[in-house]
């Protein structure tokens, strides 16, 4: 797996110092998950786009954690609620803790989950600690890192600022600190590439159709994800088109409808609910929703035309669509999405996609 990821991410070019991993299983009564290692090898810990941060497993800033301490933040111990009832993360080493390996700026932080006793298997968890939530995932930690920098829609998390293959860097600790005494700026590149993303969006012409994809908003799951495809004026009505994927046993229900906000530098411009939506699809476990806006529910004071090439061309502006439907809630039920205090139990059912 990290063969694979070296082919999507260069590793750095100076080698890395080899990590105790014998100290490590002697700490923790386990060896760690063989993938991590070595990604650690290859890689060192450090930082991909100086968004997804790896350290050595447990407590931040410890080289190797005293079990004795916990070692764990605090979210190892904590009580969320599930769709079936509440669910408690034990304090390592009991089965079924967590144990992190990562973390970003963005409110996510990164663990393993211990169930059972091949290391290899742990799920990885991500904790959305602004959105209340934490997902696992049936995949290993450099499985993670893949996706991450595959196609956004495919991304298993909402972690932003992470352009991807073949845009994104891998910079060790070491190396980071190298280029600082330098005095050069480690994550220069960065901004030549959403600068030369945002010049793109302010030259181009009058749009008439804008082709997404978008993504599914912070503050909810990804999964099931509702990603907005593409809008633009159609005749006098403003097209939507999305996707929301779901597992191939379950199905919306008819009639549905949804929400749609339309938002600009300073607010909400328009927010329309109980909106009919038009489902098709559902081959395989996708299904498209086709949303139509009359002119006669834009009081905006902008024609369609105008408000898309507003939002094709000026930061900040929004569009996002929201479905509720049982399956929903069915399918984060099946993917072990536990949910804390920032999403009400009210809304498991609900799945949101924005754009950009």
């Amino acid at each position: 797996m990290v063969s694979r990821l070296t082919r999507l991410l260069p590793p750095p070019r100076n080698g890395v110092e080899p990590q105790p991993w014998e100290e490590f299983r002697a700490a923790y009564g386990t060896a760690m998950p063989l993938d991590f290692q070595d990604f650690v090898d290859t890689y060192g810990y450090g930082s991909l786009d100086d968004v997804l941060s790896v350290f050595p497993p447990g407590k931040r800033g410890q080289e190797i954690p005293d079990p004795a301490m916990g070692a764990l933040p605090s979210v190892a111990e904590s009580e969320f609620r599930t769709f079936h009832g509440p669910v408690r993360f034990p304090p390592w080493p009991a089965p079924g803790a967590l144990l992190a390996w990562g973390t970003t700026p963005v409110g996510y932080d990164l663990f393993w989950r211990r169930l059972g006793s091949d290391p290899d298997r742990w799920p990885v968890v991500v904790v959305g600690h602004r959105a209340g939530t934490a997902l696992e995932l049936p995949c290993t930690m450099v499985e993670f890192v893949i996706r991450m920098l595959g196609d956004p829609i495919d991304r298993p998390a909402d972690i932003t600022g992470i352009p991807g293959h073949p845009h994104s860097r891998y910079l060790n600790a070491r190396d980071e600190a190298a280029l600082d005494d330098a005095g050069e700026d480690p994550w220069e590149y960065l901004d030549d590439f959403w600068d030369a993303r945002e010049d793109v969006r302010a030259s181009s012409t009058s749009v008439t159709w804008v082709e997404g994809p978008g993504r599914h908003r912070a503050d909810n799951p990804p999964v099931p994800r509702l990603t907005v495809q593409g809008f633009g004026p159609d005749g006098d009505e403003l097209r939507v088109s999305a996707t929301l994927d779901l597992d191939p046993d379950l199905a919306l229900g008819a009639p549905a409808t949804g929400t749609v906000r339309i938002g600009g530098p300073k607010g909400d411009v328009l927010r329309l609910t109980g909106v009919p939506v038009a489902v098709s699809g559902g081959a395989g476990d996708r299904f498209a929703l086709d949303v139509r806006l009359p002119a006669t529910v834009n009081d905006t004071g902008m024609t369609w035309h105008e408000l898309v090439d507003a939002m094709t061309h000026e930061p900040e502006w929004r569009l996002s669509v929201s479905v509720a439907d049982p399956a929903i809630g069915a399918v984060r039920a099946r993917h072990g999405i536990v949910t804390g205090a920032g999403m009400q139990e009210s809304e498991v059912n609900r799945a949101w996609g924005e754009w950009p």
